[in-house]
């Protein structure tokens, strides 16, 4: 009787490890916006960390803060990836000048822990004024990485 138990046990252990992968919060639904006059590319990848490039090609001022998410493809579609904890972000607001480019990053492990092999995109809002400091548009931009 303890062989079967332990034969047993042993079985759960072996094969509760073999679906560890990306947790989806489901099939997402984010509206990606085409836009020609913010450019997002990555300069960093690792599973634990990223860094991207943000280039504003516009004549205007555009501002973004540091909250984000991330989302994995599986079967051709794209995942929103659940966290590990509640996700916190400081609440402060960047301001990108006018034709200009600055380098963006965090550690995703923070709030996803460390990202097996697969296909990820970066999601981030974005605000752009028109002259005077007033909203002319918010936009979501995506830039894609792979890990792996």
């Amino acid at each position: 009787m303890k062989k079967i138990l332990a034969l047993i046990l042993a079985l759960v252990f072996l094969f509760s490890g073999c679906g560890a992968g990306n947790k989806s919060l489901g099939v997402s639904e984010e509206k990606i916006t085409d836009t020609d006059i913010i450019k997002m590319k990555t300069t960093e990848v690792s599973s634990e960390q990223i860094a991207i490039e943000i280039t504003n090609e516009s004549k205007s001022e555009i501002g973004y803060g540091e909250a984000y998410s991330v989302e994995f493809k599986k079967d051709g579609e794209w995942h929103i990836l659940k966290p590990k904890s509640e996700a916190s972000f400081i609440e402060i607001g960047y301001i990108l000048e006018k034709e200009s480019t600055c380098t963006w990053g965090d550690k995703i492990s923070r709030i996803y822990g460390k990202l097996p092999e697969g296909e990820y995109r970066l999601l981030k809002d974005f605000t752009i004024y028109e002259n005077g400091g007033t909203v002319a548009e918010n936009v979501t931009l995506a830039v894609q990485f792979r890990i792996g």
